[in-house]
């Protein structure tokens, strides 16, 4: 028998499988914005006043654009954090209904095992025989077996991430759970799985006939017993489309392929919430603008992230996530460096790109600073290591062999890169404070300026250069001279209460230059503060040529604070 979902549940604690599912629906015709266009500030009282405008909704696009994500997710990531009642999944079934969204509603209803809202008898709202069956249940399939597989494995992943869900607190601290709590990892790691992994029927079918490029010499290292399947076997899998994955990555002797099926495994079937299983730490810890972020134990390696992009059959721009792929496996093989996060390997054989990174422990800089745990001796050992690392970003140098398994004599090739969304979320540190850049989907190998349409990096750590499409490894020390500012300060780079950026907010209420009244109170004494917050200052220069490079940063940070 399936639970019930409670109504009263808080947006915020629904799990992502249904709340995905409305906001699927809304993204159609912009539906959202109907939502959010009767959302009240109260959200328990109709006559609080609205909560939003078409400002609001100007910015939540934009975000969409920067980051990748579906508007409506955007929107209940806000709505659902913000103001002191938080809404509800009845307070959005009753805007919906109010809004004459009725697929959202049908949606909303089958989540609740209710009867379906009644709708109109007339006008363009009225059913439609057979067409309303259609949009309700898109799984619709000729080969009734096959839907009746594919509904028992939707129920009881849904029934799992609903009612199994590991209590965790807020802290980025693991609870620890008692053994009834935990949910139990059946599979055993390397053994052949009984369950057959589907993929959408619009994926792109490779046919015999198709002139493919020999692989043989090609074939990627894996973790388990894979090790035996060809590139042309993987595709028989109906994995992602691999004739887009760059060569040098299939080709790299220094990477690892692990089996799909084997990170299915040791992250609980890429659990949406961390919980502490009997290897350690399990499920999601995090996630971005192309993917989710999980952790699991692998038996070769330990404790790994593992970075799952999008799935490219629902991927509303499946290209950008190849392209991400490719930019970020690539950079991370390129980039070795104590302060950037190391790779260990990837995953291309299922319905989703993995990349498979060292675990760093500690969370990120943006999860310490809001837990208010980092004294003065760690902040500075966090500036001095990310500038170091962005500094071997920015020039680096790289074996040419190592790149493609070569035996020729190696060479050193000159590399310059550009990191293109530094910020604090994307700098984690590790139990003992070392700051490791990671998230490398943005980058771009860069030896001139480069113009671009697609928008880069994160809204509030952006350069004013950033939003016209000029894109150089100046935007880099823009970002750096945001993060600067949240180390100094334990600000967020958007105060919601004021609605400023962190840059402007502190700008306003530094009088004279003097920065010892925003000083994070959790820092006594700052003396090199001063010092700091003026290498911010030129860092966050509107003019891109005014500011330093990221060895002049460096140079005067070592004179500042060591």
């Amino acid at each position: 028998m399936e639970l019930q979902v409670n109504q009263d549940v808080e947006l915020r604690k629904l799990s992502t499988a249904p709340l995905c599912r409305i906001a699927d629906v809304l993204e159609t015709n912009s539906d959202w914005k109907k939502v959010m266009s009767l959302i009240t500030k109260n959200p328990m009282d109709e006559n609080s006043g609205l909560k939003y405008n078409n400002e609001h909704m100007r910015l939540i696009e934009e975000h969409a654009k920067t980051t990748g994500k579906k508007c409506a997710e955007i929107l209940f990531d806000e709505w659902g954090t913000s103001g002191r009642i938080r809404p509800t999944l009845r307070i959005l079934k009753e805007i919906i209904k109010k809004a004459e969204i009725y697929r959202a509603a049908d949606v909303i209803a089958e989540i609740l095992n209710e009867p379906a809202p009644p709708r109109p008898t007339k006008g363009p709202a009225a059913p439609i025989p057979g067409i309303t069956m259609l949009l309700n249940n898109l799984d619709m399939d000729t080969n009734q077996t096959g839907l009746n597989q594919k509904n028992q494995d939707r129920n009881q992943y849904r029934n799992q991430s609903l009612n199994m869900t590991p209590n965790v607190n807020n802290d980025t601290t693991i609870q620890m759970l008692s053994s009834a709590n935990i949910p139990v990892v059946i599979e055993s790691i390397g053994n052949k799985s009984t369950h057959k992994l589907e993929s959408a029927p619009d994926l792109i079918k490779f046919s015999e006939s198709m002139n493919l490029p020999d692989f043989s010499a090609l074939i990627p290292k894996t973790s388990t017993q894979d090790s035996n399947l060809s590139i042309p076997a993987l595709l028989e899998r109906k994995s992602p489309d691999i004739s887009r994955i760059d060569n040098s990555i299939i080709r790299s002797i220094d990477l690892v392929h692990f089996s799909y099926t084997d990170l299915q495994t040791i992250t609980h079937k890429f659990f949406d919430q961390l919980f502490t299983s009997q290897f350690g730490p399990t499920g999601r810890i995090g996630s971005g603008g192309f993917g989710e972020v999980y952790v699991g134990y692998h038996p070769n390696y330990g404790q790994v992230a593992v970075k799952r992009f999008k799935d490219l059959h629902i991927a509303e721009k499946p290209d950008v996530a190849i392209k991400a792929f490719n930019s970020e496996v690539k950079s991370l093989l390129n980039l070795k460096h104590t302060n950037i996060v190391p790779i260990i390997g990837y995953s291309i054989d299922g319905p989703a790109l993995c990349l498979v990174c060292e675990y760093v422990e500690g969370g990120s800089l943006e999860q310490n600073l809001a837990a208010k745990r980092l004294n003065e001796k760690q902040r500075v050992g966090i500036i001095l290591g990310t500038a170091e690392g962005l500094k071997y970003v920015h020039k680096t140098e790289k074996l040419v062999s190592s790149e493609v398994g070569s035996s020729e004599k190696s060479s050193m090739k000159k590399n310059y890169y550009m990191h293109g969304d530094v910020k604090s979320a994307n700098i984690l540190l590790t139990k003992d404070y070392v700051p490791k850049l990671c998230d490398f989907g943005m980058a771009k190998h860069v030896e001139h300026t480069v113009f671009t349409t697609t928008l880069m990096g994160t809204h509030a750590y952006m350069a004013p250069e950033g939003f016209s499409g000029t894109v150089t490894q100046k935007i880099d020390i823009y970002s750096f001279g945001i993060v600067l500012l949240e180390l100094l300060t334990g600000l967020k780079p958007i105060l919601v209460d004021v609605k400023m950026n962190i840059k402007d907010y502190v700008e306003e209420n530094c009088k004279d230059g003097d920065i010892s009244g925003l000083l994070d109170p959790l820092v006594k004494d700052w003396k090199q503060a001063s010092d700091v917050y003026g290498l911010a200052v030129r860092c966050l220069e509107r003019n891109r040529h005014d500011r330093p490079s990221m060895d002049v940063v460096c140079d005067i940070l070592n004179n500042i604070l060591k």
